[in-house]
């Protein structure tokens, strides 16, 4: 049997990946600049021209920031709704996003689902910590959400930091434990009012489930969120 070929990976990618880890470990933290592209290439041992190349990338990809004349800089926490928006319900739908705020209910511990399991790569019934938030868009109530993340890898979260981050988990994940959120997918389905005992809404009230799968810089998954919308008061819009 033939051994293993090794995997050439240009110059570029590896000081790319030094450099995402450098912030994923805080090196830099969000709106902080980047030592210049000098120093940079100083420190590991190649060519401006491989720096900027890695930086681009970076930029390309949102972690990090170009401001004209200033430097290179970390990009802010993502934020759970740069990526969608919730807007009140219409049959033009062009109503502006609305200011989503979440209320707290839940933050303890519990066993993946197969469904979670799969989504966050972990064992059957491995633990897990669940942590349930009513949504509300102007004061109204407009829907619910869950979310569930690896006990081992978010083992200290706890409702008290959920609070310090005025509900803000994504900057919360990467703060407190180091794990940046770089992108998401998701998807939509037509959910029945009652699908989980702990839903509050009216009977027969029509939802829309949207299921959102977070990952890390790594593509690695972080989070598994289902949120349950009531479609009479709200749009979910992809932005």
């Amino acid at each position: 049997m033939s051994s293993p070929r090794p995997v050439f990976q240009p110059l570029y990618l590896q000081v790319k990946r030094y450099l995402m880890e450098a912030v994923s470990a805080g090196e830099w933290l969000a709106d902080e600049s980047l030592p210049s592209e000098y120093t940079l290439a100083d420190r590991f041992q190649v060519s401006q021209g491989t720096v900027r190349k890695a930086l681009d990338a970076l930029v390309a990809e949102g972690l990090l920031l170009r401001r004209q004349g200033v430097g290179t800089f970390v990009a802010a926490w993502p934020d759970e709704w740069q990526w969608s928006a919730l807007c009140a319900s219409g049959d033009d739908g062009l109503a502006a996003p609305e200011r989503v705020e979440p209320e707290l209910l839940s933050c303890g511990r519990g066993v993946a689902s197969e469904r979670a399991s799969d989504m966050l790569q972990l064992r059957r019934n491995a633990p897990v910590r669940l942590v349930r938030r009513q949504l509300r868009v102007a004061g109204r109530m407009v829907g619910y959400e869950e979310s569930v993340l690896d006990a081992e890898r978010f083992d200290r979260l706890e409702p008290r930091l959920i609070k310090q981050y005025g509900g803000q988990m994504y900057r919360l994940y990467a703060a407190e434990f180091g794990v940046r959120v770089g992108g998401v997918q998701e998807w939509f389905v037509a959910a029945p009012a009652d699908e989980e005992p702990w839903l509050r809404f009216p009977e027969h009230s029509p939802l829309l489930r949207v299921m959102r799968r977070a990952c890390d810089l790594e593509g690695l998954p972080v989070e598994w969120r289902r949120m349950w919308l009531d479609s009479r008061l709200v749009q979910y819009r992809r932005l």
